[in-house]
């Protein structure tokens, strides 16, 4: 029942990831901070009154909603995935705002190698071509070809995936018991046999436009890389890739046909240092040389990578200067740094979401 209470949790608005995960740990589990009173919710310091009132008002209004999602997911043989579980995928864990929950169809494979393939829902003969080539080739080798179910490249990535006797995970921007686009039934029921069907959503939630482009950073949050394949100067596609770049994942793209609109997005990202993929061995020699059997050196670190520093705040920063010190308690650091105790521990664990910071059995945090 507690994963349920993470799904209610995640429907909370206003609250990020790091300061939910900081009031379960005070609260002790996820129920028991989504029936907390409003004063011993003031009382942790790690949420403003006002978002204090709007949390307490809006769990009291929706008191039965993780027993509803309960009924929905066992009925729809729907399961969730919260942030603390161990299949919840470790990069998505870092990105600056990851889903509080995942509702899953199928089973939620291992991202350890993953790779995102996107592009236009309009792809030409070309287009369609290469994402199945890809994404074929890149699951024989054993990696997860991440998506979002859509037409085009969507759709022509995981069939290349499947056709490849690999695993694939559809990212989608409405419930995951919703087929959309409706052609793709049969695609969703395979890629749910084969890998996963993902969303942050619950069961039900229509595919409005605005889900889009949330649902894109997901994509890219569980993925080592992106490689675009056709998108316009303007579309979802791009901003996938875009968002990968500032999250400081590799960017391929395939070259496209200089007299089509559709190559103008990947011809841009080239220009702006992405990395150009005619074939995918590119890909596999620079991020998945074990899987290749390449001694290239390449960017691939199991999961020790972290986002860019530039990332962080700069009371963020000022934490991790503290912990160069040496390994500190949250007190010291709050001594230290004068912060407050509540923002301290949501900073320490945006900072471990991120991969700068680690607790050890002492209670006390050190940079990694």
């Amino acid at each position: 029942m507690e994963n349920y209470y993470w799904a209610a949790l995640g429907a909370a608005k206003g609250i990020d990831t790091a300061r939910i995960m900081a009031l379960v740990r005070f609260f002790g589990s996820a129920q028991n901070l989504y029936e907390a009173e409003k004063a011993d919710l003031l009382a942790t310091g790690i949420l403003s009154p006002e978002c204090t009132s709007r949390f307490v008002e809006s769990n009291r209004k929706n008191r039965k909603l993780p027993d509803m999602l309960r009924e929905q997911c066992e009925r729809l043989h729907i399961s969730i995935v919260p942030v603390i579980s161990p299949q919840y995928p470790e990069r998505l864990k870092r990105i600056l705002h990851p889903p509080v929950a995942l509702y899953v169809r199928g089973t939620l494979p291992d991202c350890r190698y993953s790779m995102g393939m996107v592009g236009s829902r309009m792809a030409d003969a070309y287009g369609k071509k290469a994402a199945v080539a890809f994404g074929k080739a890149l699951a024989q080798a054993g990696v997860v070809i991440v998506s979002g179910g859509a037409k085009g490249v969507d759709t022509a990535s995981h069939e290349g995936a499947l056709q490849g006797g690999g695993k694939t995970v559809a990212v989608l921007g409405c419930g995951v018991d919703i087929v959309y686009p409706p052609d793709n039934g049969k695609l969703f029921a395979e890629i749910a046999e084969h890998g996963a069907i993902v969303s942050e959503y619950p069961p039900g939630t229509p595919p409005d436009r605005f889900r889009f482009p949330e649902r894109n950073r997901i994509i890219s949050g569980i993925s080592q890389g992106i490689v675009l394949v056709q998108a316009a100067n303007r579309s979802g596609a791009l901003i996938t890739a875009e968002f990968a770049m500032d999250e400081g994942r590799e960017v391929f793209c395939i070259p496209g046909n200089i007299f089509t609109d559709k190559s103008a997005g990947p011809h841009r990202l080239i220009k702006a240092g992405a990395r150009l993929a005619d074939s995918p061995k590119d890909i596999l020699e620079e991020l998945f040389p074990e899987l290749c059997g390449s001694a290239h050196s390449n960017l691939f670190a199991g999961l020790n990578d972290t986002m860019p520093l530039r990332n962080c705040t700069e009371s963020q920063r000022r934490l991790l200067d503290l912990l160069t010190q040496g390994p500190q308690t949250l007190e010291q650091l709050v001594a230290a740094s004068g912060f407050a105790i509540g923002e301290t521990s949501v900073m320490l664990l945006e900072l471990q979401m991120m991969g700068f910071v680690e607790m050890n059995a002492t209670q006390q945090y050190f940079q990694t």
